[in-house]
């Protein structure tokens, strides 16, 4: 086994030898000799605290890499499970209990009547660039005790007094066709409070603390109707004024099933944590070079 030089003369010694073969273009020191004098010196005296703090920093990065590929690998999971989601037949609302699993982004059909009295509007919703909100509605399901609220759509700020909500009201027959949604709860997982004002006063659908202020039981996921789905996007609904399109604004889904950019900030982060060994040897080897 190759021996390694343990005192600092030594190694400056061995440097020497090796920046003078280096510069007459004549072969190096064998690489296992190299590597070792370079180990030797990154963990002396003068340069192991250096060492281990480049090292700390390594592997930050490293798991930070690790961390985005993790993340990567949730993403894909939730992209299988979202387009069996869509793919799977409807789910019907009328039949209770609901299936088991993930609902989000099943499709489902829902048969009743809208309860115009009670609709609320959840506050900060854009459309567009447009600020604004979405009006939700609770459906009394037909042979049931229970209720769902669907969201209609977008209207603008300029439509936010509820006195004038009635001319958004909708006649429909038939079914009513969208997709599932969760309830949205604070970050922190726990239920909103119930603000003053329980008509427009919500700033996120939770279906929790939106249910607290009904007579009756909703079911625990929302309904979102979808354009095409459904009632006639433009049948019997009005315009509102200095508006185009048909009120409520019916939500495109987001069916954007990316990967994201998990996969390249992992190699950027594993590629930080070699460059900074790269760069840590050579300014290392090139201060005992200019110290020999």
């Amino acid at each position: 086994m190759v021996g390694l030089p343990e005192s600092r003369t030594e190694r400056r010694g061995l440097f020497r030898v090796l920046r003078q073969r280096l510069s007459a273009g004549k072969r190096a020191a064998p690489p296992a000799r190299e590597i070792g004098v370079t180990l030797a010196l990154l963990f002396g005296r003068r340069w192991w605290w250096k060492t281990l703090i480049v090292l700390l920093a390594m592997g930050a990065m490293a798991a930070l890499g690790f961390w985005q590929l993790d993340r990567l690998d949730q993403r894909r999971s939730f992209n299988l499970q979202r387009r069996a989601a869509l793919a799977a037949p409807p789910i019907d609302l009328s039949d209770l209990p609901l299936p088991q699993g993930e609902l989000r982004d099943r499709q489902a059909v829902a048969r009743g009547e809208f309860d115009y009295a009670r609709q609320i509007a959840i506050r900060n919703q854009s459309f567009t660039g447009q600020p604004g909100f979405h009006l939700v509605t609770p459906l009394l399901i037909s042979g049931s005790d229970r209720a769902v609220l669907v969201n209609r759509g977008w209207i603008p700020v300029a439509e936010a007094n509820p006195a004038a909500w009635r001319t958004f009201d909708e006649q429909h027959d038939g079914p009513l066709l969208g997709i599932l949604q969760p309830t949205r709860r604070r970050p922190d997982g726990t239920v909103s409070d119930i603000p003053q004002d329980t008509v427009t006063g919500w700033y996120r659908l939770d279906v929790e603390a939106i249910g607290q202020t009904l007579p009756y039981k909703l079911l625990p996921v929302v309904l979102q109707l979808t354009p095409g789905n459904g009632i006639d996007p433009e049948a019997g609904r009005p315009r509102a004024r200095g508006n185009s399109e048909a009120l409520p604004h019916r939500i495109e889904p987001d069916v954007s099933l990316s990967e994201g950019n998990h996969f390249s900030y992992a190699l950027q982060w594993f590629g930080f944590a070699v460059t900074a060994a790269v760069v840590y040897i050579s300014v290392a080897r090139r201060a005992e070079f200019r110290g020999a």
